[in-house]
């Protein structure tokens, strides 16, 4: 598991990449930056696939995971009491849960910057 700085609108927000293969190929795509737009629920991000471990991959997630696949990087605020509708999650990390809050505070839309903390 590595320690990762998310920086957006000069805000810096911690997190934690988990011990996956999808993870552990990310990691070595940083610094990694995307531009995206917040949903309500999760900025989304459109981010090139990279390599993972299908038996990794799950239904659902926690407020805060980080999750890279189907073209998407997104950082999941909310909406985990519904996710279990969203299969095939592949979820890489997981944000500070004292950072959260900086997370629901951004722009609408944003640019985020991943690199290691």
């Amino acid at each position: 598991m590595r320690d990762v700085i998310i920086t957006a609108e000069n805000v810096k927000i911690r997190a934690i990449l988990n011990d996956t293969a999808a993870a552990r190929d990310f990691e070595k795509r940083l610094p990694f930056t995307c531009s995206g737009f917040d949903s309500g629920i999760d900025y989304c991000c459109s981010a090139k696939d990279g390599k993972y471990d299908p038996k990794e991959l799950q239904t659902g997630w926690k407020n805060g995971d980080i999750s890279l696949g189907g073209g998407w990087f997104a950082i999941l605020y909310g909406g985990e009491e519904k996710s279990d509708a969203y299969k095939d999650m592949m979820i890489i990390g997981h944000i500070f849960d004292d950072d959260l809050e900086l997370v629901e505070k951004l722009p609408e839309r944003v640019s985020f910057t991943v690199e290691v903390a």
